[in-house]
């Protein structure tokens, strides 16, 4: 059984540029019309690793390498196919929102679904099954802020098309934005009506599964709708649960209570935001908090909150170095010379130094594999 997610659906006529599709298993289908968005000839120069020589063609490269960055991480043998669209959305000239994503279809009870009665989001139903459950409608449907910088619109700020951390004053990168929309498509979304609590079509979906109140120590499952309600208002208390974020939660110096990460609830309801992003009082930020918070160019705890809900993942502590890692030791135990990401503490740096340095520097046991190779402020809300 599957149904359309209604408030997701993008009625557009699709126009997929073969260029983008990905070896990776991303597909970004381009549903701007001619001259907008992912189709801007206005010229532009080449900037962080990003080669394109129009707005549109850099966009594009963004896009694409958000795709390949989720790809390194998760495991599915049905490609993820992912419309893409700028156009105006909500903004004032000194807030506004900078990208909307979330899966196009949710799927229930069919063939190797974890939990019976429970949602999953299509790209992660399509993983869990190995086909495609719904083959004429793409998995994830995103949509960016094409007004961003013109008049009444986050006047002073733009969006920044480069691979790397270098984000000008003023600037906002749109890969950090595009990985923070992507994982909504993948499933990191609550499907519980946020103003009511009542939980799509009366079943459980995989996000809430895993959500705590800690206050009361009930699960959304098991809570009324009333309850969930509440528990999406109680700041400090709504908690992830699942065991992949647990184990990497020693990464962060603050938002964690009683070995569990806190979910962003404002004490007043935040639609599109409460409840399905972490907490803003997380130490270091997170990709997935509500707020842009800076350039952020990996998953972070997004990729365990993820592998919580059923995706599968090479993840940090396997022993290998997976995309993204700088180490592995087989564990994720800080203060022994690879943390709980794998990677290097920063007064060991290994960039430059023999295999056998960076063993002798990592004191504590770890074994140094390989150096991962150089990688390509304005609050803003995302949704």
């Amino acid at each position: 059984m599957s149904r359309y997610f209604p408030a997701l659906l993008v009625a557009f006529v699709t126009m997929l540029d073969p260029a983008s599709a990905l070896a990776t298993g991303f597909v970004i289908v381009n549903l701007d019309t001619t001259g907008e968005g992912l189709n801007d000839p206005t010229a532009a120069i080449p900037v962080g690793g990003n080669t394109g020589t129009t707005r549109g063609a850099q966009a594009l490269q963004v896009f694409e390498r958000a795709g390949s960055i989720w790809a390194a991480h998760l495991e599915s043998p049905v490609e993820i196919v992912v419309d893409t669209h700028f156009q105006a959305l909500a903004c004032s000239a000194s807030a506004g929102t900078l990208g909307s994503a979330g899966p196009t279809t949710v799927h229930v009870n069919f063939t190797g679904a974890p939990q019976a009665g429970t949602w999953y989001a299509q790209a992660l139903g399509n993983a869990l099954f190995g086909a495609d459950l719904s083959p004429s409608t793409s998995d994830i449907a995103m949509r960016f802020n094409g007004a961003l910088g013109s008049p009444g619109c986050l006047e002073s700020v733009s969006w920044y098309m480069g691979f790397d951390e270098s984000v000008p004053s003023g600037g906002i990168s749109l890969l950090s934005v595009a990985l923070h929309e992507i994982a909504h498509g993948l499933g990191f979304t609550s499907l519980v009506n946020s103003a009511t609590g009542a939980k799509l079509s009366g079943l459980n979906d995989a996000y809430m599964n895993l959500l705590e109140d800690h206050s009361t120590g009930t699960l959304y499952p098991a809570m009324t709708d009333n309850q969930r309600v509440a528990a999406s208002l109680n700041t400090g208390n709504l908690h992830w649960t699942g065991a992949a974020v647990l184990a990497a939660a020693p990464v962060l110096s603050a938002g964690v209570s009683h070995g569990h990460v806190e979910m962003y609830a404002p004490s007043i309801l935040e639609s599109g935001s409460s409840v399905s992003h972490f907490s803003t009082s997380l130490t270091p930020n997170e990709l997935m908090e509500p707020s842009y918070n800076g350039p952020n160019l990996e998953p972070g705890l997004a990729l365990q909150l993820l592998v919580d809900m059923g995706w599968e993942s090479a993840l940090c502590g396997n022993g290998s170095l997976n995309p993204g890692e700088e180490c592995d030791d087989g564990n994720q135990v800080e203060d022994d010379g690879c943390d709980a990401r794998c990677l290097l503490p920063p007064a060991i740096n290994c960039a430059s130094a023999a295999r056998d340095d960076c063993a002798e520097a990592g004191a504590g046991g770890f074994t140094f594999t390989e150096k991962k190779p150089g990688a390509e402020v304005l609050k803003a809300q995302w949704k």
